[in-house]
């Protein structure tokens, strides 16, 4: 596992760091409540998956091509216009975890995995907890639940 990072170290203020804080207090109220339900674990990993995609985007050593799918995976993140909204609580958020899943997965082969996990504030280590929570998600909301989301995602102008 990567050495936890800083986020309030590198450019304290920033929109994304408000934001980040924000949904990660909504979704830790959220399971408070919600400690014996099925999903708290994946809801959880949620704003730990948007912060490593907005330091990616700022990050020098990633690929431009890549970063079209991060700006397209973020977007997402924040559109209200989500296949499972937001205002339905730990559900609400299982369409992001995907999406920056996918987004992730497909960065793991093409970005040096030492540059994708230096910004992980996650429990355990990034590559086997990404293809852990796709397989659990999949299996939890049924097969082909990803290419579901992704097929919407598209169809709303995400790629």
């Amino acid at each position: 596992m990567a050495e936890l990072y800083d986020y309030e170290k590198d450019r304290p203020g920033r929109d994304y760091d408000s934001f980040y804080l924000r949904l990660r207090g909504k979704i830790e109220d959220w399971a408070r409540r919600h400690t014996n339900d099925s999903i708290t674990e994946y809801v959880l990993c949620v704003p730990d998956f948007f912060y490593l995609l907005m330091k990616l985007m700022g990050d020098g050593d990633v690929p431009k091509r890549c970063k079209v799918q991060i700006a397209a995976a973020l977007a997402y993140f924040v559109s209200p216009a989500d296949v499972l909204p937001d205002i339905l609580g730990g559900l609400g958020w299982l369409d992001d975890l995907y999406v920056a899943l996918l987004v992730v997965n497909s960065l793991l082969s093409s970005v040096d995995s030492e540059v994708i996990e230096r910004y992980w504030l996650g429990d355990g280590e990034l590559i086997l907890k990404v293809r852990i929570l796709i397989a659990r998600l999949d299996e939890k909301l049924g097969s082909g639940a990803i290419r579901r989301i992704v097929a919407a995602f598209r169809a709303k102008g995400g790629e």
